[in-house]
């Protein structure tokens, strides 16, 4: 489970879950249906989609990027099935049949709670990580308000320097 109590219990969170729960209020906030972080080579990329076209967004920072998978398997439940004994015949050679990790991520915002669709593609340094979700038009005023205090937050610290 992953909770938004305050701006300051934002700012108390390990950097890899504070990324996460600003991407999740952006996605809910923007009535996304779909989140989805892609792994590659140089680093990762954000997705999300709305009224069923994809939108790119600021990739993860680098020093956030790899922690996203176990990030995201600490905060949820998920189903790691067995890996079946096969043979990939086509591909890179030596690869492996990895099946993906599945479940779901409750979001607590506004003292509500809100079920996403986790999927866990394991391969590293491949794969991506998906959440589906249903019903964020209903809390999209709610994660927009979470984003303003956050934001208005972090400008007050940095005028404190």
């Amino acid at each position: 489970m992953l909770a938004y109590e305050s701006p300051d219990q934002l700012l108390a969170e390990p950097e890899a879950r504070r990324f996460l729960h600003v991407a999740i209020l952006n996605a809910i906030r923007d009535k996304a249906t779909q989140l989805e972080v892609r792994f590659g080579d140089a680093g990762g990329l954000l997705y999300y989609r709305i009224e069923s076209r994809d939108w790119e967004l600021a990739p993860p920072p680098d020093e956030i990027y790899p922690q996203l998978k176990d990030t995201v398997r600490e905060v949820s439940r998920l189903v790691q099935p067995e890996r079946p004994e096969l043979t990939v015949i086509a591909g890179v050679p030596g690869a492996r049949y990895e099946p993906l990790e599945a479940g779901w991520l409750t979001y607590q915002l506004g003292g509500r709670w809100l079920d996403l669709a986790v999927r866990i593609d394991p391969r590293e340094p491949f794969g991506f990580i998906r959440f589906d979700i249903d019903g964020a038009e209903e809390f999209s005023d709610d994660a927009n308000d979470a984003l303003t205090a956050y934001a208005t937050r972090l400008a007050g610290e940095k005028e404190e320097y």
